[in-house]
């Protein structure tokens, strides 16, 4: 006797997906990630950056202050996106090859992680703190010292490095770095340390550009972590899986960000 067709469990497929997107999505690790969402009503977030203005003033017994500090903010509304990612296969398929369902899922999973690997990258690219070199000039070590300096950070704990190949070539051929130890490989895309800072490349950052960042200043505010949906229809033999995540990468804190750039002029 025949048995009946029966579509994978959703809770299977949600978590095969959910885990695959994290796994892929290498950004994940140098970002913040947020579930206050998904305990709050809204699909709204509002980022507030924030600057404190004051000054310390020596006083006399009796005296008051004659400045008192402030706080002024600017507020960036972010709105929830659903990412979702729809894909088909027939029972023909899977009993031609079973690992069709596998493959279509983690291709689906790497098309979502790409998704906000650029959300990312496009967050990263509205750091207001700059530092530049000199035009037609190589970045080079002492070019990172001074963008560091520029940031007066007192302790540079838990900040990275981030440029794309077109720097990653400039600074391997920079004596500084050639001579100097080139670390250990910490996680995907490392090649070594700088003035101490793990630095890492990605295709998506800009030419001639390099970000010095921390995990702090990105953060994925999750909605939804992720659900599954199917449909099918009985007699093409069709089935429909639709996975979607509900969240939004919002760049919230950059005190410790600056983006180094070549002069204009």
């Amino acid at each position: 006797m025949a048995t009946a067709h029966v579509l994978y469990d959703n809770k299977v497929l949600e978590n095969k997906i959910t885990d695959l997107v994290n796994t892929k999505l290498e950004v994940r690790s140098l970002m913040t990630i947020d579930h206050s969402l998904a305990e709050a009503a809204g699909v709204t977030k509002t980022v507030n950056k924030y600057t404190y203005s004051g000054k310390v003033e020596k006083l006399a017994k009796g005296a008051k202050n004659t400045e008192r500090g402030k706080v002024t903010f600017v507020g960036t509304d972010y709105t929830v996106n659903r990412y979702q990612q729809t894909y088909d296969y027939n029972d023909m398929d899977v009993m031609k090859d079973p690992m069709v369902v596998d493959t279509v899922s983690r291709g689906a999973a790497q098309v979502m992680a790409n998704q906000i690997k650029d959300e990312y990258f496009a967050e990263l690219a509205k750091i207001t703190n700059e530092h530049t070199y000199a035009k037609g000039s190589t970045p080079d070590y002492d070019t990172i010292v001074d963008a560091l300096q520029t940031l007066n950070q007192e302790v540079e704990d838990g900040m990275f490095i981030l440029m794309g190949n077109d720097m990653k070539a400039a600074f391997r051929k920079d004596p500084d770095y050639k001579s100097s130890k080139q670390g250990e490989m910490l996680y995907t895309g490392q090649f070594g340390t700088i003035c101490g800072l793990p630095c890492l490349f990605s295709k998506l950052v800009p030419a001639k550009t390099i970000y010095v960042t921390s995990k702090d200043a990105i953060t994925f505010f999750v909605k939804r972590e992720g659900s599954v949906e199917q449909d099918r229809d009985i007699e093409t033999k069709d089935n429909t899986v639709v996975y979607e995540r509900h969240g939004l990468v919002a760049l919230v804190d950059e005190t410790k960000s600056i983006k180094i750039t070549e002069a204009a002029t």
